[in-house]
């Protein structure tokens, strides 16, 4: 089934986003790193590692984390394309961890005949410690 494209008319700024929660894997976790090449797994896989590097267990890699936030705004805002995504990572997210993400919509613009959005963005572990804040910018890709 396609999703209807959301019209600029229809965002309104304190608009919600989401919530959504996902729940990284440790394969989700695999096939990040070997699609990114990351070589260096140790804070991803070895629980010792992890330890001996001042974590309580292995992590996700924030890139991978981050990707959930773009495909959050990629499903809420059909038809538009992400601009730009700053992020700030706050605390390391855990594997199996959910993570709760949501945004809100603060400021639309129309600049020369390009319609565009900005948005705060949050991901939150069970615990209630934020893992990443950012924000996002949208255009209309019509």
């Amino acid at each position: 089934m396609q999703a209807t494209p959301k019209l600029f008319s229809d965002i309104e700024i304190g608009d919600e986003i989401g919530p959504v929660t996902r729940v990284p894997t440790t394969e989700m976790v695999k096939r990040y790193a070997e699609a990114a090449g990351i070589r260096d797994l140790h804070f991803f896989f070895d629980p010792e590692q992890a330890r001996q590097n001042g974590l309580e267990r292995p992590i996700v890699p924030g890139p991978l984390t981050a990707g959930f936030l773009a495909q959050m705004l990629k499903d809420h805002f059909v038809g538009w394309q992400v601009r730009a995504l700053q992020t700030t990572f706050r605390t390391p997210a855990r594997h199996g961890e959910p993570l709760h993400l949501w945004g809100t919509v603060t400021e639309k613009t129309d600049q020369d005949g390009v319609p565009t959005v900005h948005c705060d963005l949050v991901a939150e572990n069970e615990r209630g410690d934020r893992v990443i804040v950012g924000t996002a910018t949208l255009s209309w890709r019509g």
